[in-house]
């Protein structure tokens, strides 16, 4: 069980028929884990509200509130609040408890804060096992499949709730027994939440024979934790497939890749539908390299990367590879890149991915930390990591464009200003301990959020969390001072930054210089309507908005070629799909391309212009409208 406080939030339901604002009481719980207790007597919170708003600077949206006054009215936060971020502070404690939520448009409002300074579990035993598999999708966790460490029994299906902390045994559970099932959310659209899930593939934990189908697993909105159980539908695939990769497309199709079955390893992938159910291979493009147990990645563009994993005689497959966003075919030439006899790998914000490679044997020179530019090239870090530091490798995507690694001794985050690893400040002094890397949830939809099953000394098998990041799509953009006057923080590079060689630079005159190709993205933040503007110090950046479906849209690019004769200044304002520029002192253009109605939000870059050696620009501003 969970430690609760019991709130009360001001927000907005929306707009009346009549125009006027309508405005409801909404309940926000608070939880806390029993193994880091958070006390009402003394606790403290400050409440930050998160939303498409552009607040005056007197007028902050923050709440704060004792716990023991349970009941407050918290009105500092708009009415049109998306999310919030709770930072809790007790009495003769040095470290806080952070956790965030997105607000329903109905309802109460839960969220879990996990220690900013240890490790804290939950409170449900999920058994001890081997070859199960943690996955989440939304705001649920699943741990399901394996065998008993001693062979004899398959382990229950727990689900839990990352808003509550609720972690339930499923009474059901799932019709086939499997051991290294991948596990997905599987909604038919992006804001279905809660999100039911693909348990697809796997093996019989008995005689390791390859599995040909997948399972449902269903929420039950109405249920403690909206925990439901799987349906009894099973899904054909093309063929059996264990130890494979999977990743859930933009559309919410789930693409499964690799792994291997009784022909051997497999070069094959299939994607299952969530809307009808069905899984296909026709229009997918198959890998170069035959792989099992790869790691799969959805990139920043939304391209996939398949990396790591082994052939057929067990040795590394030292190739990186790459899918259109749809998975038809391939879009890049295989890259090579040094294996290892542990790798890791997760996306970076910006575009492409952070790779940590430890060496099969103990040498100082090995290159153990790498970029792979959203141009498909792997770059070598300017400071690695030495060897004799990594145990194991863990990554975890992070907030801010800087990823999280646990080495098997401590935690570091990636600095990719400076293209190096540093250490964590007050960061517990666990991490992960399984060698199975499937009991660590990499793509946990929470960027500051390390999430794994850990065995605390024998007492059992227990999800396990660090808070290292609280962001959101919706927070607030920095104004004092704004974006790129003091630095480039705030913003993510596609590509290793630093050395003669780097397509990517800051310098005090010039402000953030980008060589043509070479991106920026403003880290974690998404954005409806808004207004962006920059100076231009050389030649114009392209800006460009990449929304969550469909192509990015280049302003300054050949979408909208008239803001590249920018030489001052640079406005960029988006009101639905419709993209307008105004390039210096002139009228306002109308961008001949328009942003596609399904587009959604969209994250904001800056990428080198093709027209000039060196696109330069400074002092970002972008408000919300």
């Amino acid at each position: 069980m969970a430690a609760l406080a019991g709130l009360v939030v001001l927000g907005a339901a929306g707009v009346s028929c009549s125009g006027e604002s309508r405005f409801e009481d909404r309940a926000l719980y608070v939880w806390a884990p029993k193994s880091c207790p958070v006390f009402e007597e003394s606790a403290f919170s400050y409440v930050y509200g998160g939303g498409d708003f552009d607040p005056p600077a007197d007028a902050p949206p923050v709440a704060q509130v004792f716990w023991r006054d349970v009941g407050s009215v918290l009105p500092g936060l708009p009415p049109q609040t998306r999310t919030l971020l709770v930072d809790v502070s007790q009495r003769g404690q040095t470290q806080n408890w952070r956790g965030i939520a997105r607000v329903p448009s109905t309802g109460d409002v839960n969220v879990l804060v996990w220690g900013t300074s240890e490790a804290c579990w939950l409170s449900r035993n999920v058994e001890l096992r081997k070859g199960s598999t943690l996955g989440v999708f939304g705001r649920h966790f699943m741990v399901v499949g394996g065998v008993s460490p001693d062979g004899t029994q398959s382990p229950a299906t727990y689900v839990g709730d990352l808003t509550t902390g609720i972690v339930e045994r499923l009474s059901l559970g799932m019709a086939a027994r499997r051991s290294e099932a991948s596990v997905t959310a599987f909604r038919t659209r992006g804001d279905e939440d809660p999100s039911p899930a693909l348990v697809a593939g796997g093996e019989d934990p008995e005689g390791q024979r390859a599995l040909a189908t997948a399972e449902v697993y269903v929420p039950a909105v109405s249920a403690r934790g909206a925990i439901g159980d799987f349906d009894r539908q099973m899904i054909a695939l093309s063929k059996p497939r264990t130890r494979h990769g999977a990743v859930v497309l933009a559309t919410g199709e789930t693409l499964l890749v690799g792994g291997r079955n009784e022909t051997g390893v497999l070069r094959s992938t299939e994607l299952v539908d969530p809307g009808k159910r069905v899984a296909r291979t026709e229009r997918l493009g198959d890998l170069d390299f035959a792989r099992e147990r790869p790691t799969v990645l959805r990139l920043a563009s939304g391209e996939i990367l398949v990396a790591g994993g082994s052939d057929a005689q067990g040795k590394p497959v030292p190739f990186l590879e790459w899918l259109a966003p749809d998975g038809s075919k391939g879009t890049k030439r295989a890259q090579p890149l040094v294996a290892g006899r542990e790798r890791a790998f997760v996306p970076l914000e910006g575009g492409g991915a952070l790779a940590v490679i430890v060496p099969e044997l103990p040498d100082p020179k090995f290159p153990t930390v790498w970029v792979i530019s959203s141009a498909g090239v792997p770059e070598q870090a300017a400071l690695p990591i030495d060897p004799a530091e990594l145990g194991a490798v863990r990554l975890f995507p992070g907030a801010e464009g800087a990823p999280l690694l646990w080495t098997g001794k401590r935690w570091l985050r990636w600095q990719p200003w400076f293209s190096a690893f540093q250490p964590v400040a007050d960061a517990p002094g666990e991490g992960p301990t399984n060698e199975d890397t499937a009991y660590d949830a990499i793509a946990s939809g929470d960027s500051g959020l390390a999430l794994w099953l850990g065995n605390r000394a024998g007492a059992g098998l227990f999800v396990t969390g660090f808070r290292f990041a609280t962001r959101t799509p919706f927070d607030l953009v920095p104004k004092q001072p704004p974006l790129l006057v003091q630095g480039p923080l705030g913003l993510a590079p596609d590509r290793v930054v630093g050395g003669t060689t780097s397509a990517i630079a800051w310098t005090a005159e010039r402000g953030l210089e980008l060589f043509p190709g070479a991106s920026a993205f403003v880290a974690d933040l998404t954005f409806a309507d808004f207004e962006a503007e920059i100076d231009v110090t050389g030649g114009a950046p392209v800006v460009v908005l990449r929304p969550e479906l469909g192509e990015e849209l280049e302003v300054g690019g050949a979408d909208c070629a008239g803001a590249q004769l920018a030489s001052r200044r640079l406005v960029v304002r988006r009101r639905g799909t419709s993209v307008r520029y105004v390039a210096d002192d002139a009228e306002a253009r109308i961008c001949p391309t328009e942003l596609l109605p399904e587009a959604g939000r969209v994250a904001i870059g800056l990428r080198g212009g093709q027209g000039s050696a060196v696109s330069s620009g400074r002092n970002l501003r972008i408000v919300r409208r």
